[in-house]
């Protein structure tokens, strides 16, 4: 099975210091980024459609390996709930074009609102017109999406059900695909003023995803940190790669940290 590891954006302040070396200017962030993880997921995307500019820098800006993930907009899937959507969804794919090769999935977060009735005719729709190119996991957050019926019409698709962990989600973690797509997001408690640093151990926490994780049997598995699960995303990351048994990565500011103590 393939896992990577990586975390929900890089362009943090409180980073700065932490993970990104204190005089890397914030230019230089995602070409940093791109040098220690292989994959991240892109949030910005859900506030606006990004210019094909912005993705023609994000592409030159990281390695021929390195891989993305983005968030639907919330035009598509909060504000029109996947209705009629149609012209949005092309207008978003259009502007990935430019760093279409390293797209590895396009998250469809869907509104805690949003009811699998509801949703599965307008889903229908959307894959009928969606490009086989990428996956397209999809994170229903409304109790009836953990039911029997929505896990069925998900395992008939192929379908990703989300995994998360997030405040007020009871998700069962179950496999509707060939794939996991896991989100650690957490809740909202720590403010953006506190990341770049550990306010919360997890680390329990983490090591029961990695229990989970290590009874997988899929092609792949892809996990995404967020700040708000412990306050430090690579961090995070970090100590769910070491409970997986994969290496520990090591950036500049970790090495100075090693080498003052």
């Amino acid at each position: 099975m393939e896992i990577k590891i990586g975390c929900t954006g890089w362009s943090y302040d409180g980073w700065s210091g932490t993970f990104y070396p204190k005089k890397l200017a914030r230019s230089e962030w995602l070409q940093y980024y791109s040098k220690i993880f292989s994959v991240t997921e892109i949030n910005s995307t859900y506030y606006k459609i990004p210019d094909t500019n912005i993705a023609k820098k994000w592409n030159s800006l990281t390695p021929n390996s390195f891989q993305f993930t983005a968030k639907f907009p919330s035009l598509i899937t909060h504000e029109n709930k996947l209705k009629n959507v149609k012209q949005h969804v092309f207008k978003f794919l259009s502007s990935l074009v430019p760093m279409h090769d390293k797209v590895l999935a396009l998250v469809l977060q869907l509104p805690p609102s949003l009811s699998f009735q509801e949703a599965k005719p307008r889903l229908n729709e959307l894959f009928s017109y969606l490009p086989p190119d990428f996956k397209y996991p999809i994170e229903g957050r409304h109790e009836s999406w953990f039911t029997d019926d929505a896990f069925d019409y998900l395992s008939d698709n192929n379908h990703c059900l989300v995994w998360n962990e997030v405040q007020g989600v009871k998700n069962p973690a179950k496999i509707t695909s060939d794939y996991v797509y896991i989100r650690l997001i957490g809740d909202r408690s720590i403010p953006e003023s506190e990341f770049g640093k550990i306010n919360i151990d997890r680390t329990q926490l983490i090591q029961n995803w990695a229990d989970k994780i290590k009874k997988l049997k899929v092609e792949s598995a892809i996990i995404m940190a967020n700040n708000h699960f412990e306050g430090f995303g690579p961090f995070t990351a970090n100590t769910l790669r070491m409970q997986l048994g994969l290496p520990e990565l090591i950036w500049d500011e970790k090495k100075q940290q090693k080498l003052e103590f």
